[in-house]
């Protein structure tokens, strides 16, 4: 337990630095945890054979190195982020034909899957961060983990219905709701405060609120899909960077899933500009 706190304490200084940075800084340290994430699901999937860095693993990372490059170089330009991405998917491809019949086609759909899982979901991070008031809203995405504390404790104090007992058997429904609850009230309370530090009006607020709601039950479904994958592939953690938490993946898994939620809530209601 304290190896836990001291990492998580270690994570939260180095999570305000990187936020508060912005620019290169965040989108340098986003490249390096989506570099990590890739390797940890490349083993977890069973991508790398025998210890041999794979045609298709190499590309993947080559793919997230020109994903951030062009993201920070374009300033968050949309089309860079949806060209990479194509691009990377015609490669792979290019790989799957060229080298067939080395590589499966679930290795080519799992090589897909995890450079969108991770990569292309961690980015959004630098996507809001270049909205109007983006130093702002790029706190949000992290009430997952409030979310992940509130689903903890209701389910230790009223679960008694099981969420998805062949999964996760100590996740509950109440948890669940709990979660979900506690991830709206914290936004909803940080919506509040905005409005005096920004050009935004009370609209703000119910923007919060839903991406409270909406990112806090989709937080929880990022947590059951990466739990999922690892009961697949018969493994309890993803990786052990860091110390009482496992891997970047086991840290991010809820993150990672609300990230898209907040990007396009914010661009979508509130039109990715102070509304006066």
């Amino acid at each position: 337990m304290k190896e836990r706190v001291i990492s998580g304490a270690v994570i939260l200084v180095l999570l305000v630095l990187m936020l508060t940075s912005g620019g290169y800084v965040l989108a340098g340290i986003l490249c390096l945890l989506s570099l990590m994430a890739f390797y940890e699901l490349v083993r977890a999937f069973g991508i790398r054979k025998e210890g041999k860095l794979s045609a298709m693993e190499m590309v993947g990372y080559i793919g997230v190195l020109a994903h951030y490059l062009l993201l920070a170089l374009s300033r968050a330009n949309a089309r860079f982020f949806i060209g990479t991405v194509i691009s990377f998917v015609f490669a792979e491809t290019l790989i799957y034909v060229v080298r067939f019949p080395n590589y499966s086609v679930s290795q080519l759909t799992e090589i897909i899957f995890m450079f969108l899982y991770a990569p292309v979901m961690m980015s959004f991070l630098y996507l809001i961060r270049n909205l109007y008031f983006g130093e702002w809203f790029i706190w949000l995405p992290f009430v997952a983990w409030v979310s992940d504390t509130f689903a903890y404790l209701t389910g230790r104090v009223f679960g008694k219905h099981k969420l998805c007992p062949g999964l996760s058997p100590k996740k509950t429904v109440e948890g669940a709701i709990g979660g979900a609850l506690g991830a709206t009230i914290v936004a909803g309370i940080y919506g509040l405060i905005l409005p005096h530090y920004t050009t935004y009006n009370e609209r703000v607020v119910w923007a919060c609120l839903l991406i409270g709601l909406l990112g806090g039950i989709l937080s929880q479904l990022g947590d059951l899909l990466a739990s999922g994958i690892k009961r697949d592939k018969g493994i309890k953690d993803y990786g052990a960077l860091i110390p009482g938490h496992g891997g970047i993946m086991d840290r991010f898994d809820s993150v990672i899933f609300m990230l898209p939620v907040v990007y396009f809530m914010i661009v979508f209601f509130l039109q990715g500009k102070p509304i006066v």
